[in-house]
């Protein structure tokens, strides 16, 4: 081969050099992107998230547990436990009047200055009692004590009601006599519990 040819090649191999290997090194990806294998369907490129223009909904974080209560030891169309009912019964009773009267996780912290305002309140009635810091108001009464009293005496002789109550920590009006005692609930205006003495 004449001096200028092998001149020529030599230069010629010399820039064709790169090109060779970057195709050698390109030939596995071409391989690894081809789309008629087994693995057609597997996209293995690069992916490019677009950020979406929907805001992701806000994460709602979960409330305090609510406080399982007992049973109820009669039901809230008969609410008097009677000394003459199962032993059993009247546990359960026990039982429910102190779940109504503890505090629950979320509930307001007790505001004894408000429920001695209510206690005034309710004076005409019978004599009052603040309890617990004012988680509970107590009437004792010489009689008239039943079912209805509670929540009607907050209703004649307040301008709260029993959610009022409820936002200031009082959780139970409870009201007594000689033969009957009753627990209304703030919480629930159907939740009221007698025991007859």
């Amino acid at each position: 081969m004449p001096r200028a040819c092998r001149s020529a090649f030599a230069l010629s191999a010399w820039v064709a050099a790169p090109w060779i290997a970057c195709a050698a090194l390109a030939a596995p990806l071409v391989a690894a992107c081809d789309k008629s294998g087994p693995l057609a369907d597997i996209d293995a490129g690069p992916v490019w998230r677009v950020p979406s223009s929907t805001p992701a909904a806000p994460v709602v974080e979960a409330g305090p547990p609510a406080r399982v209560m007992p049973p109820r030891p009669v039901p809230t169309s008969s609410p008097t436990v009677r000394i003459t009912m199962p032993i059993d019964v009247q546990m359960q009773a026990i039982q429910y009047m102190e779940a109504m009267q503890a505090p629950q996780p979320g509930d307001a912290s007790a505001d004894p200055a408000y429920a001695k305002t209510i206690a005034e309140a309710l004076k005409p009635l019978g004599k009052t009692d603040v309890i617990s810091s004012g988680r509970r108001i107590d009437v004792v009464m010489p009689k008239g004590c039943d079912a209805t009293l509670p929540k009607s005496a907050i209703a004649r002789q307040t301008s709260a009601s029993l959610a009022t109550l409820l936002t200031h920590g009082v959780l139970v009006i409870k009201c007594v006599d000689h033969d009957v005692q009753c627990l209304q609930s703030t919480r629930d205006a159907d939740d009221v519990l007698c025991t007859h003495r």
